[in-house]
């Protein structure tokens, strides 16, 4: 059975996604992806005006998509738990492939303008994500009263904070005195 566009689209940019996780974003060229997929260049421009857009909108189906898995992993636990996923998830024992892609992700945002508004876009599902736990936590007696936007968005900032020392500082003792850090800011703020 033949694939629709829609379908054949979706594929180029998985495949993509997949490619920058296996090699970093800025060491993917289309010939690569073009190879793994068996299509011609042209066909790939079929569905894409240009690699940078390519790359753009793969890199936001990838950010979609690991924000939909993380919540849905994670909406069964109780409210301190799912804060402490977020620790965990912003915080690996050591940089990742993944890690390594939103890190190349925030590079490109200091430079282009589409991807400094990509950035933005997560930064404020992440945010909201997180806001809405510690308000569901607040209205059911988990956490004490606070404001929640608040809360999410000092709690994000350190967490990018400390993700930013630990890729070039990666110790383990580095990594469990930022948790415990985290730890106090939440048991200070809720």
């Amino acid at each position: 059975m033949k694939e629709t566009t829609a379908e054949l689209r979706e594929k180029i940019l998985d495949t993509a996604v997949a490619l920058f996780i296996e090699k970093g974003l800025e060491n993917v060229k289309t010939r690569e992806l073009t190879t793994q997929l068996g299509l011609s260049r042209s066909h790939i421009y079929h569905y894409f005006p240009d690699w940078a857009t390519l790359c753009l909108e793969a890199c936001g189906r990838f950010a979609q998509r690991d924000l939909q898995v993380f919540t849905r992993d994670i909406e069964q636990l109780p409210f301190t738990e799912r804060l402490e996923a977020f620790i965990s998830s912003y915080l690996p024992q050591e940089p990742d492939a993944v890690w390594q892609l939103y890190s190349s992700l925030w590079r490109k945002a200091t430079t282009e303008a589409a991807y400094a508004q990509l950035a933005t876009q997560l930064t404020q599902h992440w945010q909201a994500l997180m806001a809405g736990i510690i308000e569901d936590g607040i209205s059911t007696g988990a956490f004490r009263e606070a404001n929640a936007q608040q809360v999410a968005r000092q709690l994000s900032a350190m967490l990018n904070g400390y993700a930013d020392l630990l890729i070039v500082v990666q110790q383990t003792e580095a990594r469990e005195q930022a948790i415990n850090d985290l730890r106090a800011f939440i048991k200070l703020a809720l």
